[in-house]
């Protein structure tokens, strides 16, 4: 069961298609600004680096000219700034799909998203198409949504359109209750109506302390990871590898279980699978991700996902200057360190 719309308030300004792609005309009139910084990959051999750019031209007549305020350091970024992800294989590249952005004009604040390859957020100042930005209260923690809002929409996504049918008072387990996406979803499946919650952690003292509170913890050992007493109507994994194996053999079904794949946090993409588990157990296999979910799907949550999570207790993420890019870049113990966003 979803949140019901009227149990959100009203606080967004605008509902806005975030992934339409418009026809554009040109103002008459441009902004001026300073030359900028941007960090951006114009050798996949040399990885990216703070660069200084040409202003962006002014503002056509369907867009915003944004300031940015702050820009998440999502693990896709990462994938985009290697040239691994299919979605940015052309060069120049400048890092970033999304982020908050204030319109020095108007003092508003905008959560905009847009993973075109020739779009990077990790800019001083952008110019985006006012349909992929929704306006956000003045209130909204502009760091903080912009360090989770790609995380959060992970689970958010998997249980609006990735299940059906769940009963009233769900119980949820979470594989990799710890890891940014995996401890927001707890907080997210509260309000899909979960009354009960299992999270699943190597670290189990970490796991006690997610924000929004799990009812239980299973320790993860891997290929020994015990499931066999825990029954539950519905699994987010964001693991997968040998716990994934371990589930399918050991969980019990007494009713029936929607078996949801999200992330490979173990770096495992294949494993064994029975055919015995298939026949002997009540699971629903599905996975959430683009392809799974369509555009359209992304689009209708933006706005419903944007108002709960001002409402929710977001963790706060690590701010690093841009102008301070290419240090933090080649510190991997820093970028291994909570959430990063990058600000002015």
């Amino acid at each position: 069961m979803r949140p019901s719309p009227t149990s959100l308030p009203p606080i967004l300004l605008r509902s806005v298609n975030l992934f339409a792609k418009p026809r554009l005309a040109p103002l008459h009139k441009p902004l001026q600004v300073a030359n900028m910084h941007a960090a951006q990959v114009q050798a996949w051999s040399e990885g990216p680096k703070l660069v200084t750019v040409p202003d962006p031209p002014a503002p056509a007549e369907g867009e915003y000219r944004l300031k940015l305020v702050a820009t998440g350091l999502h693990r896709v970024v990462g994938l985009r700034a290697s040239g691994a992800h299919y979605s940015a294989r052309s060069l120049p590249h400048t890092l970033g799909i999304d982020g908050v952005g204030l319109d020095e004009s108007t003092g508003k604040q905008y959560f905009f998203t847009n993973w075109a390859a020739t779009f990077g957020s990790f800019a001083e100042y952008i110019n985006i198409a006012k349909v992929q930005c929704v306006e956000l209260p003045a209130s909204a923690d502009g760091p903080a949504i912009a360090a989770f809002n790609n995380p959060a929409m992970s689970s958010w996504l998997a249980l609006s359109k990735r299940t059906s049918g769940l009963p009233k008072d769900f119980t949820a387990l979470i594989i990799g209750v710890t890891s940014a996406s995996g401890a927001l979803a707890v907080q997210i499946a509260r309000a899909f109506g979960a009354a009960r919650i299992i999270g699943a952690a190597r670290n189990v003292e970490a796991a006690r302390q997610v924000e929004g509170g799990v009812d239980e913890v299973i320790a993860m050992k891997g290929a020994d990871t015990d499931f066999s007493k825990v029954e539950c109507d519905v699994v987010l994994d964001y693991v997968y590898g040998d716990v994934t194996a371990a589930l399918f053999r050991t969980l019990p079904t007494p009713r029936p279980v929607q078996f949801v794949q999200i992330g490979a946090l173990s770096n495992t993409m294949e494993i064994p699978f029975d055919a015995a588990w298939l026949r002997g157990k009540n699971f629903t296999l599905r996975g959430s991700g683009p392809g799974a979910f369509s555009v359209q799907d992304g689009k209708d949550e933006a706005v419903p996902l944007l108002n709960k999570m001002v409402q929710m207790r977001l963790p706060a993420p690590t701010q690093v200057k841009l102008a301070d890019f290419d240090k933090v870049w080649k510190d991997q113990a820093a970028l291994g360190k909570g959430r990063i966003v990058f600000v002015p």
